[in-house]
């Protein structure tokens, strides 16, 4: 069910309750007025019957009315309001002949709800001091129920026409007030997949935070496919050149007769192989990790079982290149860098420095990973990078010339989005020799700045 529908609906419902519950408020307000005024009049006209009942001589006995209907009465009604004196212990005084049926009633007072002729009437008895003369004012109740009714019947004629007018301006403000949420589907129903340009934020005040919403979304969007876009585009291009090579080694080791070049050219296909598989992965776990964004919480990771973990995904490239690999804990009863996250994605991490260490640095070297209660180091003993290369460290497909060892570019990209998502920093520093430590590169993984505890 659409919105509109909802608040018509509402609307339908709500405005024939209120004005049944204000049929009812005016009812019992009317109703209390009307016996409130009737009330008042019984009881002046009680008393000041009994004040000229009080000069009537005792010998008035008589039992036939004291007046007759007059010649022109207009609107009234005699029957609806009747009068009756008694003197004495006689028969009454009255003025209709309604006011015969009167109970005399020894020993009330006041306001009596009684029956006469079968029909409903409401009585007031008064007395004078000596007791010798009392009156009895009576009016039918259901004159006061037929001014009650023709009073609400006088407000219903106008609410009964102006209910339907209500309930249709009602609805064409409900339409009206819907308009600026339909005219924002409509905009985005025609948007193009590919427009990441924000949405007019010229709207009412309710909905500013949805287009609000709706404008980080388009630009987190945006991003996304830009980078989808440029991965596409860098991949394509990586790929291009090894794929090119391989099938030039390949036509060699088809078409040579030399055993030895033949040889020569299957390494290079292998070589090749382990290159685009190397780079297929590292684009995968890239593609990854650019669509997941945060990971979820999980318990403290384990550097014991991380490192593990890691050093055995390097341990092939480490043999082929006769390279060492130390690892250093902290000191007892000290936990390594405390983080709380994806153990997986941080083996990716651990494995990608020390993959690059191993690739990068010295044959026959030694590689030195150092867990510490605040940081985690990766030591090499190379060369180092130029300072421009430094400056330009993690871009994408970024490497360095002069290496023997290929790469993918990807690995320093991979373990800083990696670290982002853990509330960690990675960066790069030169190590100068000094007290028996060889010059090298160290990269350095911490907390980010601004972020305490476990991430």
């Amino acid at each position: 069910m659409t919105l509109q529908r909802r608040l018509v609906i509402a609307v339908l419902l709500a405005v024939p309750l209120g004005w049944l519950l204000t049929i009812a408020g005016t009812y019992w307000r009317a109703q209390h007025e009307i016996n409130e005024l009737y009330d008042t009049d019984m009881l002046r006209l009680a008393e000041q019957t009994l004040a000229v009942a009080s000069l009537l001589p005792p010998s008035v006995t008589s039992a036939s009315p004291l007046l007759t209907q007059a010649p022109d009465s207009g609107d009234a009604s005699h029957g609806d309001l009747s009068v009756a004196i008694w003197l004495g212990t006689g028969e009454p005084l009255v003025m209709d002949s309604e006011a015969r049926q009167f109970p005399r009633g020894d020993g009330l007072q006041g306001f009596v709800d009684s029956t006469v002729n079968g029909a409903p009437w409401r009585l007031y008895y008064l007395s004078d001091a000596a007791g010798t003369a009392r009156v009895a004012v009576g009016q039918r109740i259901g004159e006061r129920e037929d001014l009650v009714v023709a009073y609400l019947l006088s407000q219903l004629a106008p609410w009964l026409v102006g209910l339907p007018v209500l309930i249709g301006v009602l609805v064409m403000a409900v339409r009206r007030a819907i308009r600026p949420l339909r005219i924002l589907s409509h905009t985005l129903e025609r948007r193009r997949p590919d427009d990441g340009s924000p949405l007019p934020e010229d709207a009412p005040g309710e909905l500013r935070p949805l287009v609000a919403a709706m404008n980080g979304l388009l630009a987190r969007a945006g991003r996304l496919i830009e980078q989808e876009r440029r991965l596409t585009a860098d991949a394509a291009h990586e790929l291009r050149t090894p794929l090119a090579a391989l099938r030039v080694q390949w036509e060699v080791a088809q078409r040579s007769g030399d055993p030895a070049l033949r040889a020569e050219a299957q390494a290079h296909v292998t070589r090749g192989l382990e290159r685009m598989d190397r780079l297929v992965t590292q684009l995968l776990t890239l593609a990854r990790l650019d669509s997941v964004g945060e990971v979820a919480f999980a318990s403290e990771v384990d550097w014991r079982a991380v490192a593990e973990q890691a050093i055995g995904d390097c341990l092939w490239i480490a043999n082929r290149r006769d390279v060492d690999i130390d690892v250093e804990w902290p000191a007892a009863g000290q936990a390594p860098l405390p983080v709380a996250r994806d153990a997986d994605a941080l083996a990716i991490l651990l494995k990608n420095l020390l993959d690059n260490a191993i690739r990068y640095g010295p044959r026959h070297g030694r590689v030195r990973i150092t867990f510490e209660p605040a940081r985690i180091v990766v030591d090499d003993e190379g060369a180092g990078l130029a300072p421009e290369v430094m400056a330009r460290l993690g871009d994408r497909f970024l490497r360095g010339a002069g290496n023997e060892e290929s790469g993918s570019g990807l690995g320093v990209s991979i373990a800083r989005r990696i670290a982002r998502n853990h509330g960690l920093a990675l960066r790069y520093e030169m190590r100068v020799a000094g007290a028996g430590q060889p010059a090298g590169l160290s990269a350095v993984l911490s907390r980010a700045a601004g972020v305490s505890g476990q991430a």
